[in-house]
């Protein structure tokens, strides 16, 4: 397989859509060299492949959508990868996602849309599914990562000790062992679904489950004969119950009680009891406080006319004092300011109007002529008025209600008195009176215990009783399998061969593959690595995954213990041993491979690695890792070159032909 042409549009800084072509030699090999700087675009290459392939999710694409386009309102992406497979047809796999007419899209608005053309036929849309899983048969998603890989994958390769124990799932698909494992696991499944409908049954089963039938029966007439004597107690002591409460009627002439009954009674008792003494507690203080002047309640009002009287025949007898200079004032006023008549009074008239206004004030209002009982200044007046008033509002008015609870309460504690039957009894009542309480509590206890224990021999026998019916429906049902087929059997035994086999051919296809997968690792280490001479072999555990590496002496070396550069080294000729060991032929796509590595790996890795990848290389660089000096070593060997070319103004990507030093 061989990727011809990929189309990345409104994706990050690929704003418009830009195509990507993958030349191939005549050779019918590849490497083309992509070139970009830091933040251009060469991993949103990768992620625009992976996307492709395999979708995404939408919060995924909406957060990398081109923000210019977003700001628009266009939510579109889409990518597009033509590929010649290895029978040289054609396929095309188109995957977009669109938010369709919306003002302002969100992440969940977004619809994803597969289209897959193979040779110029497009797939129809029922089968999108079916084509979905085509493309993860064809390039397996959990092995991509050994295909499609940058800096980082090589460096977690090389991070430690046990980096390779981690990927162990994904090495096995790498190396086709997944598929057998999983051949195995669904033979095993479907000799589970068989045994599910299937089950052998001997004579023993038989004969075991009718012991267990009669167990259950036994168990079952044991229950019923207890519930018999439960029931027979409990007439008994219901019968117990209804004689002690004849006696008791008879004896006392009264309902029995409860002592529970009794307890309650002299609980309220008590509680009233408290309560009037509250009650006669408050009524004490009120009468201490306010009563003695609240006695002359009804008299407030004559009191209050009496000092009003008073008060107005003051008032008249001051004006009869003070007549002669009232006269004079009010004459003033007829004339001061303006005069209210309209002729002019002599000064006799006015004189005589004086006298007459005198007289009228000096007489006064007979009725107005009060006997002064009280004698009160206006001061006192005033103190005995609030005195009054305050009186009224006092809380002495709730004494009445007081009166009215505590009537109450005294009535109440008499009739409380009058229910409890011990506290008028003599001596020798009072012992028969304890008896038969004693006696009817008693059976009143043992009827509930019965009663419960009724209920609960009730329950056991219906339980009982369900399981014996599905006892005996279990052997009608063991009966009928009895006489299975054998052939259902045989099939299962067949299944048990076949999985055998098949984990004996795993044991073996892993170690065949395990020890290829050594050969072709160490022959590219020996090729990439400045110690290649100092390193005997390369063991990789074909269960484990781990790998050892040796010197020439027999000695383990730790990879913890090479430098940054070999662990690197290591990395990608693991990654090359798995594409040889694998048999699969897909692109080798390489994103920033040389960026920790010194001259001397990088120059190995220029000259061995890059022309023996695959059959289609596709580097992604930047100008300092493939430099000038390198790309003339690659040029020759080159199907094609292209550059990124980032305008950060615009935050837009274009691709050109041509490496950065070609125009």
């Amino acid at each position: 397989m061989k990727f011809r042409k990929l189309t990345i549009e409104n994706y990050k800084s690929f704003q418009f859509a830009t195509e990507i072509l993958f030349p191939v030699g005549d050779d019918g090999r590849s490497i083309f060299l992509i070139g970009g700087m830091n933040g251009a675009g060469k991993t949103s290459i990768m992620e625009a492949i992976n996307y492709c392939l395999y979708g995404a999710k939408p919060d995924e694409i909406f957060r990398n959508i081109n923000r210019r386009e977003k700001a628009k309102g266009n939510a579109g992406v889409s990518f597009e990868l033509i590929m010649e497979m290895d029978d040289l047809s054609e396929l095309v796999v188109k995957r977009s996602w669109s938010a369709g007419a919306t003002n302002d899209p969100k992440p969940r608005d977004l619809t994803e849309r597969l289209v897959v053309v193979r040779d110029g036929k497009r797939v129809s849309v029922q089968n999108q599914d079916i084509w979905q899983d085509f493309i993860r048969s064809m390039i397996p998603p959990g092995i991509t990562q050994f295909f499609f890989f940058d800096g980082e994958k090589i460096q977690a390769i090389a991070a430690d000790d046990h980096s390779e124990v981690r990927l162990k799932s994904s090495l096995e698909a790498a190396l086709g062992i997944q598929y057998i494992n999983r051949l195995a696991t669904d033979i095993i499944y479907i000799k589970n679904e068989e045994r599910k409908g299937f089950v052998e049954i001997s004579d023993e089963d038989l004969e075991f489950k009718q012991s267990e039938l009669k167990k259950e029966r036994s168990k079952l007439t044991r229950k019923n004969q207890e519930r018999d004597s439960v029931r027979q107690e409990l007439t008994e002591f219901k019968a117990q119950l209804e004689e002690a409460r004849a006696r008791f009627a008879a004896a006392f002439h009264a309902e029995p009680e409860t002592r529970e009954a009794m307890r309650e009674q002299e609980k309220k008792r008590l509680q009233s009891f408290n309560r009037l003494a509250q009650v006669e507690s408050e009524i004490r203080s009120l009468c201490e406080k306010t009563l003695p002047f609240a006695i002359t309640g009804r008299l407030f009002d004559s009191i209050r006319r009496q000092i009003e009287a008073e008060r107005e025949s003051i008032s008249g007898e001051a004006i009869k004092q003070h007549a002669a200079t009232l006269a004079k004032r009010i004459v003033r006023v007829v004339e001061d300011p303006e005069p209210i008549y309209r002729e002019k009074l002599s000064s006799e008239r006015m004189a005589e109007l004086e006298r007459r206004i005198f007289r009228l004030l000096k007489e006064g209002d007979p009725k107005g002529d009060v006997a002064r009982i009280l004698d009160l200044s206006d001061r006192d007046a005033a103190r005995i008025l609030n005195k009054m008033e305050a009186l009224e509002t006092s809380d002495v008015f709730l004494l009445k209600p007081l009166l009215e609870e505590k009537r109450e309460l005294i009535s109440q504690i008499r009739q409380l008195e009058g229910l409890s039957q011990a506290g008028i009894l003599t001596e020798s009542e009072r012992e028969l009176f304890d008896q038969l309480q004693a006696e009817m509590e008693g059976c009143s206890t043992q009827i509930g215990r019965k009663t419960e224990q009724l209920r609960l021999l009730e329950e056991e026998i219906l339980t009982l009783e369900k399981r014996i019916n599905d006892i005996q429906m279990e052997i009608e049902k063991l009966y009928e399998k009895h006489h299975v087929s054998k052939e259902r059997a045989d099939f299962i035994q067949e299944c048990d061969v076949i999985a055998g086999v098949l984990n004996q051919f795993i044991v073996r296809l892993r170690k065949n593959k395990v020890h290829l997968l050594q050969e072709k690792t160490f022959e590219m280490y020996r090729l990439l690595s400045s110690r290649s001479g100092l390193i005997k072999d390369i063991i990789i555990d074909d269960k484990t995954y781990e790998v050892r590496i040796t010197d020439r002496n027999g000695h383990e070396i730790k990879k913890s213990g090479l430098s940054a550069g070999e662990k690197e080294v290591f990395a990608v000729s693991l990654l090359w041993g798995l594409a040889q060991t694998s048999q699969l032929k897909l692109p080798i796509v390489i994103d920033t491979p040389l960026s920790r590595l010194d001259s001397t790996h990088r120059d190995n890795i220029v000259n061995n690695y890059f022309p023996n990848a695959g059959d289609q290389v596709i580097i992604l660089s930047t100008d300092t890792e493939i430099d000038k000096d390198y790309y003339r070593t690659l040029k020759t060997r080159l199907s094609g070159a292209g550059s990124l070319e980032f305008d950060q103004r615009q935050e837009l990507t274009t691709f050109r032909e041509g490496y950065f030093w070609e125009r």
